[in-house]
């Protein structure tokens, strides 16, 4: 009986294993930590200092203009794109799918250099 061939590492996207991210369907869902895949909208963007080494910070939340619910704040994830002054597509009001290892930092659940894909938007 021929053994069966298995692939090594399975593919998302053509470039991670898919068994090794946890896809969220909100950020109610975000783990402390571990690789997660979500998609959101970019809710401000930050830059670091002129004399500070390049970084550009993105809020991502799982709608734009619904509030804050009444305890507390909305759930968010922080991105962080090390070494970049600008990131093509990044702006406040974006709708992106991104992908990273999940991590808090200052007790902020935050992501360092991402995957991301901006989604389009149907206007209507």
């Amino acid at each position: 009986m021929p053994l069966e061939s298995k692939p090594v590492t399975p593919q998302l996207d053509g470039t991670q294993a898919a068994r090794t991210f946890t896809r969220l369907q909100s950020l109610e869902q975000l783990p402390a930590k571990g690789r997660v895949e979500h998609t959101g909208y970019i809710q401000s963007v930050s830059y670091s200092a002129p004399n500070a080494a390049p970084l550009l910070t993105a809020v991502v939340v799982d709608r734009l203009g619904s509030g804050a619910p009444r305890r507390g704040t909305a759930p968010h994830v922080r991105l962080r794109f090390m070494g970049q002054k600008n990131v093509p597509g990044i702006k406040p009001g974006v709708k992106v799918r991104y992908a990273g290892m999940v991590a808090p930092v200052d007790q902020i659940p935050t992501i360092y250099n991402p995957r991301y894909v901006i989604v389009p938007v149907p206007r209507g």
